[in-house]
């Protein structure tokens, strides 16, 4: 409580409800304090073609990495302030505010709070991640085992294989949002703004390469 009442006047402030910044240092939470928090933006993106051969076999893949981009994780809205009304995140009720718990993840479970899920830095991200997009093996068939068939080749495919990223949410790797009007209108305040949309997901897949 010392610490609520030493910080700047905020509507709805109680232990454990998130704290917002004084930008304009006017000593009071008001919209005068908004300002822009997050770029969609990567600093930098980046890939790499690997490719190996040992005797009849061959691997290839590609890893992609985007960095410095922070994201807009709209649905902790649902998951983190709906109090169980709605699906939540599985370490909601052990990792949320309480008086010996002070440095959690979640602020303080409460129904009556209906200022801690303003917009703010607790929704925003970093976005960063990599991931390997490709990855095959490959085998070419001995010309003995192949007599029908010349220069067979069989393989294995694995597409989204592993992704390392800090991003909370399901996948760092958003798709461009269609936000009304002409299809493929991609409008770039909408960049980098997570409503839930399908992870990218894994795909194996077996093939054989060949010619009559």
């Amino acid at each position: 409580m010392r610490d609520v009442t030493a910080s700047p006047t905020q509507d709805g402030a109680a232990p454990g409800r998130i704290k917002f910044a004084d930008v304009n240092g006017d000593k009071k939470i008001t919209v005068d304090d908004r300002t822009i928090i997050g770029s969609p933006h990567p600093d930098f993106t980046s890939s790499l073609d690997l490719g190996f051969r040992w005797r009849n076999f061959d691997l290839a893949g590609t890893i992609f990495g985007s960095f410095g981009n922070d994201i807009f994780d709209r649905q902790k809205e649902f998951y983190v302030f709906r109090n169980f009304s709605t699906n939540v995140r599985a370490d909601l009720l052990t990792d949320s505010w309480t008086p010996t718990h002070q440095d959690a993840k979640y602020p303080r479970l409460d129904n009556a709070d209906n200022y801690s899920h303003a917009i703010s830095s607790f929704y925003v991200e970093d976005g960063s991640y990599v991931r390997m997009r490709n990855l095959q093996l490959g085998y070419n068939l001995p010309a003995t085992m192949s007599r029908w068939l010349s220069a067979s080749r069989v393989y294995v495919q694995a597409e989204n294989l592993f992704t390392f990223t800090g991003y909370d949410g399901l996948d760092p790797s958003l798709p461009a949002l269609n936000t009304g009007g002409a299809a493929g209108d991609i409008r770039d305040q909408f960049r980098g703004i997570d409503q839930g949309s399908y992870p990218s997901s894994k795909t194996f897949s077996i093939g054989v390469v060949t010619s009559f």
